[in-house]
């Protein structure tokens, strides 16, 4: 059988409407730079640096300051003190360093991200086995983040 196609496992998404609908209140206004027309990436300008995020949204972004909520995947997340908030690894791939605020099901958590003064970075991830609230974790993220975003956010 491909171990690719389980039939246990549940989707991480319905829709794109879905997933902003139900994580709004994770999202986060950041100033973003488009790559070229056709590009499915967002450049979004955090106060750690640049991410480059694949674009869910269904037109294409044209604003230069918009919310997203960024969603990414958890590769490997452990315990530390490391104090390092963010890392680009290459190849759509990042390690970011920060407390863990929610954990919001079996599945979804929030990771806050301390930047400098102007605020935290919020990343909705997902893991099989969320750490707990209060955590301060680690975590490699597979490619690709992504940003989510309302329709109207052109």
């Amino acid at each position: 059988m491909n171990t690719a196609i389980r039939p246990d496992r549940k989707a991480l998404e319905d829709s794109p409407e879905y997933f902003w609908e139900r994580f709004s209140q994770y999202a986060q206004t950041w100033p973003v730079s488009p790559e070229p027309l056709g590009s499915p990436m967002l450049e979004v300008l955090t106060p750690m640096g640049p991410l480059f995020a694949f674009d869910r949204g269904l037109v294409p972004c044209s604003k230069s300051e918009i919310q997203l909520i960024l969603h990414g995947q958890v590769e490997h997340w452990e315990p530390t003190q490391h104090t390092q908030a963010l890392t680009h690894l290459g190849a759509g791939r990042y390690q970011m360093t920060g407390q863990v605020e929610a954990v919001l099901d079996e599945v979804f958590f929030v990771l806050q991200v301390q930047g400098d003064d102007n605020g935290p970075l919020q990343v909705l991830l997902s893991a099989p086995t969320p750490p707990a609230v209060g955590s301060r974790v680690t975590v490699r993220l597979r490619p690709p983040l992504m940003a989510f975003r309302l329709d109207g956010s052109r």
